[in-house]
């Protein structure tokens, strides 16, 4: 009698749907078999599915254990800002001052990677003009007085924000290469790599002279640039008096026809200029008010932490595209700096003025010293 011959049915892979089903019903209690009869599948694939479901396991960690805990990373950081205000700039804290002061045994690297896990590199000291006691607190008032002042207060309440800076002029392909080294801030390199092309840039003040430097007086809003002008000499009480009555009076006026009478501008503390009694007589004949930022703080006026830095970016990226051969007189550069400052984006000039609001919530806390931009 001839041997019957099973026909074979094709394998067929559980579908997504089928998986959520076994394994809702494996939830839920089912037995093997039940779940085999609802599915339609043949009982061993559905052991096999269960059994591969019961056994997954969370994946052990690869590697060595971390050596320091998170607690003890938060001790090291501690640590090491109490030691640099402690310092007072006068010493630099090194990573085994840290290490003995937060009573840890780990090797040096071990801090440092710590630190770098925290965002804490070692930089240069900047070298500026230090806040006093008395600076601080003014800070500290400025902040509390303007922290919960809306962000339609500094879009739309404050008609102008005032700066002054100096731009040097790049008129051939050596100044404006010389430029785009120096906007550079670092690169990736090997220990023995440092003095190598590509990993070095110029001083800040090289012996030749690329061109004479412009004094630009600047005014912005939460929407444009209202005032570019260029100063001619010295900022002074005459050029300031100038800038008032000739320059931003009509402008804000232009700005806001028949809104109001007053107008209300933050302007630099500096006293050449701004604080002069021409400069004051004239702000008083136009019913301009100011609104006075504490001393040294950069940090809260939007020309100086951010706009120059926007507009110098952009001029670089300009500069990219300019053949070698290329060569610009000193006014061509002036009006190009122009063009490039009025055509900024209305929404970055009102981001950057409503960032003040976050600034001074962040001053406050820090109780008028620096905080994190």
């Amino acid at each position: 009698m001839p041997r019957k011959v099973q026909k074979k049915t094709a394998f067929r892979h559980y579908s997504g749907e089928e998986k959520e089903f076994l394994a809702k019903w494996h939830e839920e209690g089912k037995t093997p078999t039940e779940i085999a009869e609802l599915l339609g599948r043949d009982l061993s694939s559905v052991f096999r599915h269960v059994k591969a479901m019961s056994s997954k396991k969370k994946a052990k960690p690869v590697g060595r254990p971390p050596s320091l805990s998170s607690k003890e990373v938060d001790r090291i950081v501690s640590k090491a800002k109490d030691l640099i205000k402690v310092a007072d700039s006068k010493y630099q804290v090194t990573a085994s001052m840290i290490r003995t002061g937060a009573r840890l045994t780990c090797c040096v690297r071990t801090v440092l990677d710590a630190l770098h896990s925290r965002g804490l590199y070692l930089h240069p000291m900047r070298e500026k003009p230090v806040r006093t006691e008395e600076d601080e607190q003014c800070r500290l008032e400025f902040a509390t007085t303007y922290g919960a002042k809306p962000l339609s207060f500094w879009a739309k309440t404050v008609d102008a924000y005032l700066d002054n800076k100096w731009f040097p002029v790049y008129l051939n392909a050596r100044g404006r290469a010389y430029a785009a080294k120096r906007t550079a801030r670092g690169s990736f390199r090997s220990p023995g790599d440092g003095l190598a092309k590509g990993h070095v840039k110029p001083r800040k003040n090289p012996k030749v002279n690329f061109g004479k430097s412009v004094m630009i007086s600047a005014a912005i809003s939460g929407s444009k640039v209202l005032v570019w002008h260029k100063v001619e000499g010295q900022w002074d009480a005459v050029n300031a008096s100038l800038m008032y009555g000739k320059l931003l009076a009509p402008a804000l006026r232009k700005a806001k026809p028949n809104l109001k009478r007053k107008f209300l501008v933050l302007e630099d503390n500096a006293p050449s200029g701004y604080k002069s009694k021409l400069a004051i007589a004239t702000k008083l004949e136009h019913k301009i008010n100011v609104l006075e930022l504490p001393r040294r703080s950069p940090d809260l006026n939007p020309l100086d932490y951010g706009f120059w830095a926007e507009l110098n970016k952009r001029m670089r990226k300009q500069e990219l595209t300019f053949r070698d051969t290329k060569k610009e007189t000193r006014d061509e550069y002036i009006e190009r700096l122009r063009q490039t400052a009025t055509r900024m984006p209305a929404k970055f000039c009102k981001a950057l003025v409503c960032s003040l609001k976050r600034r001074c919530v962040d001053l406050r806390a820090a109780e008028g010293r620096d905080f994190q931009e």
